[in-house]
C-alpha cells in the first residue's frame, strides 16, 4: 500500500525557529499526516531539536532532500542527520548548470552512480528528483532518459507529477518507467488564471486528471506519496488539510 507523507519544505515560512518548528509538526500531526520528508528546515535548527520534535509530535521522516551540490558539499552531515531522525532515503534535486548537455548528462549520471553506491554502503538510499527546469531534449532523447538509462537500478528517480507534466512528459507513462526504482513520488497540483499565471493549489483541487496516476503509483509499488505545495493561495495549514482528504479518499493513507 502507499502510504501518505507531506514534503515538509512546503511549509518552509513556519520551518525558521525551533517554536515554529514544533507548532507546524503539531498541526502537520494533527491533520492526520504521520510520515515527512525533510527539506529547508532553518539550518540554524539543532538537529536533535528536530529529532525531539519528531518524536514528540509522532512523525516519521524517511529522508531528506537538497539541491545536489548542497547535499555533495554536506554530505557526512546529510547522512548524520538521516541516521538520527531514522531517514534511509537521500534525495538530491536538480541537474546542475555544468551538466546542461548530452554529454553532460552521461556524467551527471555517473555521478549520481557513483554517490548512490557509496550511500549504499552507509545504508541509504539515493533518489535523483528532476525539476522542470531538468528536462531538455536531444533528438530522440531527453535529459531524464538518459540519466535513467545510465544508472544503476539502485539509483532511484523522485517523480515530481506537477514538474514532469509541465515538462511535457506523461506522468503515469513515467511512472511505470521508473517501476522499481520509485520508492518515493510527489503529488503536486495547480493551475492557470485567466491571466495566465501558473498557481499551485492543494491536490485535487488543480487542473491535474488524477486518478490514473493514482492507479499507477499504487500498481508500480510506491512506497510513499508526498504531498507537496510551495505556494498557497490561501491558508497554508488549511490547504494541507485538503490534500490530505481529497488523497485519503483516493487510498493514498
Amino acid at each position: 500500500m502507499t502510504k501518505l507523507g507531506f514534503q515538509i519544505s512546503s511549509i518552509k515560512k513556519y520551518l525558521q525557529t525551533p517554536e515554529d518548528v514544533l507548532t507546524s509538526f503539531k498541526k502537520v500531526s494533527a491533520i492526520g499526516y504521520k510520515v515527512i520528508q525533510i527539506q529547508w528546515i532553518n539550518p540554524e535548527i539543532p538537529v536533535a531539536f528536530i529529532h525531539d520534535a519528531l518524536k514528540e509530535t509522532g512523525l516519521k521522516c524517511i529522508g531528506t532532500q537538497d539541491h545536489y551540490d548542497v547535499v555533495v558539499a554536506h554530505l557526512d552531515e546529510v547522512i548524520a542527520m538521516n541516521d538520527l531522525w531514522g531517514g534511509t532515503y537521500i534525495t538530491v534535486s536538480g541537474i546542475p548548470e555544468r551538466y546542461h548537455s548530452y554529454e553532460g548528462c552521461l556524467q551527471f549520471a555517473e555521478e549520481l552512480d557513483k554517490l548512490s553506491q557509496y550511500l549504499e554502503t552507509k545504508g541509504k538510499i539515493l533518489n535523483f528528483h528532476p525539476r522542470l527546469s531538468d528536462i531538455f531534449h536531444y533528438e530522440k532523447q531527453n535529459s531524464l532518459e538518459i540519466i535513467f538509462e545510465n544508472t544503476r537500478n539502485e539509483c532511484q528517480f523522485l517523480l515530481d507529477i506537477y514538474q514532469i507534466i509541465h515538462g511535457g512528459l506523461d506522468p503515469v507513462e513515467w511512472i511505470h518507467k521508473v517501476e522499481g526504482r520509485n520508492d518515493l513520488i510527489h503529488f503536486k497540483d495547480g493551475m492557470e488564471t485567466e491571466d495566465g499565471k501558473q498557481v499551485l493549489m492543494p491536490v485535487g483541487h488543480g487542473s491535474i486528471s488524477w486518478e490514473k496516476i493514482f492507479t499507477a503509483t499504487i500498481e508500480t509499488g510506491v512506497k510513499y506519496a508526498f504531498a507537496e505545495q510551495e505556494t498557497f493561495e490561501k491558508e497554508p495549514f488549511q490547504c494541507l488539510q485538503e490534500s490530505y482528504d481529497y488523497l485519503v479518499a483516493h487510498k493514498i493513507k
